[in-house]
C-alpha cells in the first residue's frame, strides 16, 4: 500500500465497497475489480485502487460487488448500478468516473450504456485495464494468445463464464459490451498487453467506440500480461500504467458529466 491514503469500509447503494481517499476534493473514482465475476473483492485491489487515488489525487471507491455462481449475471451489473446511483446522491457535484480491470472494465462499459439507458448523469471517463468486453471466446486473436498469457487459460477463462452467465448467451450487450450499442459514452481510456489473450476484443472494443463517436484511446503494452497492474509493487510497467491512468482521470476531472 502507498502512503497517505485512509481506507474506510462504507456501502453504497446497499453494496458494501471501500473508500480510498488521497484528496477529498479531487476526481471520484468508481472502481470494478477483476476477477471472472467469480473472484476478487476490494481487498484483493486495494493496492492497485490506492495507488490510482494517490496519483490521480483523487478518492476511489472499490465495490464488493455479488459474484457468481451464488449471484450470477446480471446481478453485478444490477449491484454496479445500484452504487453508482448512491455516489451520484454524495457527490453530485464532483466528476465521477468508472474505471476497473478485466471483468471489472468489462463491467465499466456495460454500467455506462445502462446509465445512459436509464436517463442517470454520464461518468465523465471510462478506464478499462485488460477488459474482458467480449465472453465469447470463438476468435482467432484469442485462440493464439491464450497460450501465451501466463495469467489466464482457456479452461480457466470458460469456468468463469459457464458460473457467471449459467447458461445465458454471452452475446448479451449487458455481458458482452462489445456488442452494446456505445454511442454518446464519454472519452475512454484502454490499456491492454499485447500477450494478454482479451487483445483482440480489447483492440476491436477501441475501434467500435471510435465508429460510434467516442473519444476513445488504447495503449498497447508490449510484452505485458492480463493485468500487469497488479504487480506494481514489483513491476515497474505495473506502476507507469496506473500513473498514465491517474493523468488521465486528471485531465477529465474538470469535466462536467451530462445527462444522456
Amino acid at each position: 500500500m502507498p502512503a497517505g491514503v485512509d481506507v474506510t469500509s462504507t456501502r453504497l447503494g446497499g453494496v458494501a465497497a471501500e473508500h480510498i481517499v488521497a484528496d477529498a476534493n479531487g476526481p471520484v473514482v468508481l472502481y470494478l475489480h477483476g476477477g471472472g465475476y467469480v473472484t476478487g473483492s476490494p481487498a484483493s485491489h486495494r493496492h492497485v485502487a490506492a495507488l490510482l487515488a494517490k496519483e490521480a489525487a483523487a478518492q476511489v471507491y472499490t465495490l464488493d460487488y455479488s459474484l457468481a455462481p451464488e449471484a450470477p449475471f446480471p446481478a453485478a451489473l444490477d449491484d454496479v448500478l445500484a452504487a453508482y446511483r448512491a455516489v451520484l446522491l454524495k457527490h453530485g457535484d464532483a466528476k465521477i468516473m468508472f474505471a476497473g480491470d478485466s471483468a471489472g472494465g468489462g463491467l465499466i462499459f456495460a454500467a455506462a450504456v445502462a446509465a445512459r439507458e436509464q436517463g442517470l448523469p454520464l461518468p465523465a471517463a471510462l478506464v478499462g485495464m485488460s477488459p474482458w468486453v467480449n465472453l465469447g471466446t470463438e476468435s482467432e486473436s484469442f485462440d493464439k494468445l491464450v497460450s501465451v498469457d501466463p495469467t489466464l487459460s482457456r479452461a480457466v477463462v470458460d469456468y468463469f463464464v459457464s458460473r457467471y452467465l449459467a447458461g445465458q448467451a454471452s452475446t448479451d450487450p449487458r455481458a458482452s459490451p462489445l456488442f452494446a450499442d456505445l454511442s454518446g459514452l464519454p472519452p475512454v481510456l484502454i490499456q491492454v498487453g499485447d500477450r494478454e489473450c482479451f487483445f483482440g476484443d480489447a483492440a476491436l472494443m477501441h475501434q467500435t467506440l471510435l465508429s460510434a463517436g467516442v473519444d476513445s484511446e488504447i495503449s498497447v503494452w508490449k510484452g505485458m500480461f492480463h493485468v500487469w497492474h497488479l504487480y506494481w509493487p514489483i513491476l515497474p510497467e505495473g506502476r507507469d500504467a496506473i500513473g498514465r491512468i491517474a493523468s488521465f482521470i486528471a485531465a477529465h476531472g474538470a469535466r462536467n458529466t451530462a445527462p444522456a
